[in-house]
């Protein structure tokens, strides 16, 4: 589809940027605002391109004539407002229609760059303290983020794909939405496409073929892949032995110690530890949310 059909859209007001008002070009400088040259000495300059926006989606036009879409379906589907409550297939498919209707888009043709998928449970406990004791992602930490969009986040980065969690209910209650019980989010951002093409994931019209119920295993193994201290464990007061052990196992640092020191092994050994114990004696908080997670992605794909 050309470029000249989303800019003649009367749902699309498009804006030019990099490019000032006299339709100069903006230089690209370096650290010390020294406008930068290509190997043949030639001044570099930012690619010009037009953006606009629509129900939370941006839709931008490049000066080589590509146009990429990004943003939310969901919050598309709620007119850009939010993303808290559920966005099952029944709407995937309404939104879908929606766009080829509004913008000639089809699954088709849309070319996946990037993919997030997710699920927002009710969880067993508030979810705040399930965060808090998210300790590590397969090997490494949870990095606390901001953004002005999704608020605070917790997020692991892999090279191939990014697993965050936070609450997303208190995220849209301090933008004024009115939410009763808790929201939790717990999502992987493809940021490759090498694992979706295992999948034969291409476009949207793939993803649609394999089916979304299809990525509740990747979901399941990420969040068992968690390291998880399990607040509900009840131990004998007595067994003072074992309380230290756990004093030490609620702490992420003890945990990265082991693998900046290159003790895979004993790694490994402690984490079966944790997990045993954590069975043996507790509510079992993880699996319980594995089990959450599972029965609502079987309602969203009905």
């Amino acid at each position: 589809m050309p470029p000249s059909t989303f800019e003649a859209n009367p749902l699309l007001l498009f804006e030019q940027r990099n490019v000032s008002d006299e339709g100069v070009l903006f230089p690209i400088l370096d650290k010390n605002k020294i406008q930068k040259q290509n190997r043949n000495g030639n001044l570099l300059y930012k690619m010009p391109y037009k953006t606009a926006f629509f129900q939370g989606l941006k839709f931008t036009i490049w000066e080589t004539g590509r146009i990429t879409m990004e943003g939310s379906l969901h919050k598309y589907w709620n007119n850009g407002a939010h993303n808290y409550n559920d966005f099952d297939i029944k709407a995937i498919l309404t939104v879908l229609q929606d766009l080829k209707i509004k913008f000639g888009i089809t699954p088709g043709q849309s070319i996946l760059k990037r993919l997030e998928i997710g699920v927002n449970i009710n969880p067993p406990i508030p979810t705040n303290e399930i965060l808090s004791k998210c300790l590590l992602h397969k090997n490494k930490p949870f990095e606390d983020k901001m953004n002005s969009d999704e608020g605070r986040y917790k997020q692991v980065e892999h090279s191939q794909y990014m697993l965050k969690t936070y609450n997303k209910a208190q995220h849209y209650i301090s933008k004024g939405f009115e939410i009763d019980g808790e929201i939790m989010r717990f999502e992987i951002n493809f940021i490759k496409m090498e694992k979706l093409k295992q999948k034969n994931i291409y476009n949207l019209e793939d993803l649609l073929n394999f089916g979304l119920q299809n990525f509740k295993q990747d979901l399941v193994n990420e969040w068992q892949n968690v390291l998880f201290f399990d607040n509900t464990i009840q131990i004998d007061s007595l067994d003072i032995k074992l309380g230290i052990k756990l004093l030490k196992y609620s702490n992420v640092e003890y945990w990265l110690q082991l693998l900046f020191n290159n003790q895979k092994k004993n790694f490994i050994y402690h984490k079966n530890q944790l997990r045993k114990i954590t069975a043996d004696h507790s509510e079992n908080l993880q699996n319980e949310i594995t089990k959450i997670i599972e029965k609502k992605i079987d309602l969203l794909n009905i």
